[in-house]
């Protein structure tokens, strides 16, 4: 399974894209309420921790700008190709997915499973989880 991933790469600004968003943080949030607003959903707020001056990430800022990285300079449409598997793509209706991408990767696997979850952006299971659990469910009976 996938989700509001492929294989497409190269995107070489993708890690300064997200090096600039987590640098718009304005941490420590004073609250959890202060950054459920910002962040766009409890779930990313109730990951922060409590410190005496507010609330920070858990996460060190440089280990996820490199986890990026590779994504980054790297296409894996020949490990796409190759993949044997029943294989389900779920995209989220207003995605980051390129907008040709899910199509690309159909035209490689054909037989592979694409459903594009309504009223989801890139978070899907944050978005949509009842209807991410469907779709998956579906997909594995």
């Amino acid at each position: 399974m996938l989700i509001e991933a492929g294989p497409a790469g190269p995107t070489p600004d993708l890690p300064a894209q997200i090096a600039t968003w987590l640098d718009s943080w304005p941490t420590p949030f004073t609250s959890l309420d202060e950054a459920e607003a910002f962040l766009g959903h409890e779930a990313w707020a109730r990951s922060l921790e409590e410190r005496e001056d507010g609330w920070y990430p858990r996460w060190d800022r440089t280990t996820i700008i490199n986890t990026v990285t590779e994504l980054a300079t790297t296409a894996y449409w020949p490990e796409w190709s190759r993949i044997a598997c029943p294989t389900l793509l779920i995209q989220g209706e207003h995605g980051t997915m390129r907008p040709d991408e899910p199509a690309k990767m159909l035209t490689h696997r054909p037989h592979t499973h694409h459903t594009r979850i309504p009223d989801a952006a890139h978070d899907v299971h944050l978005d949509q989880p009842d209807r991410l659990y469907e779709a998956i469910r579906t997909f594995i009976a």
